[in-house]
């Protein structure tokens, strides 16, 4: 394992995490006008998303865009989006993650604490 970096086990998920990150800022600010409430959750899932983006090697971050949701992320809503973020990358053992990682892992978990309390 390369020093300061995700370990290729880790990889997969750790590019979910992301790839749903991103779709829920994303869908937080396509639907800004009919869920204003999801705005500040799809800002945080959009800061996240870049913070766990910064962890990855340049050529990794090249192949985000190859990184598939499930077909039924498709009907989720922004709170949804990140708690499946959040499930996800309880999957991997946080060994396999670099020191840097454990920022993302807590944003992560206020951010689900958001939108389940929020």
């Amino acid at each position: 394992m390369r020093n300061q970096a995700i370990h290729e086990q880790a990889l997969p998920v750790w590019m979910e995490v992301i790839a749903l990150l991103t779709e829920a800022a994303d869908l937080g600010s396509t639907q800004i006008g009919r869920h204003p409430e999801h705005s500040s959750l799809a800002l945080g899932a959009e800061l996240v998303a870049g913070k766990a983006v910064a962890l990855l090697d340049e050529a990794d971050r090249a192949r985000l865009d190859e990184v598939a949701l499930p077909a039924a992320a498709a009907a989720w809503s922004v709170p949804d989006l990140v708690a499946e973020a959040e499930r996800v990358l309880r999957g991997v053992s946080f060994d396999l993650l670099p020191p840097a990682a454990s920022e993302v892992v807590i944003d992560l978990g206020d951010l689900v604490w958001e939108a389940t309390h929020g």
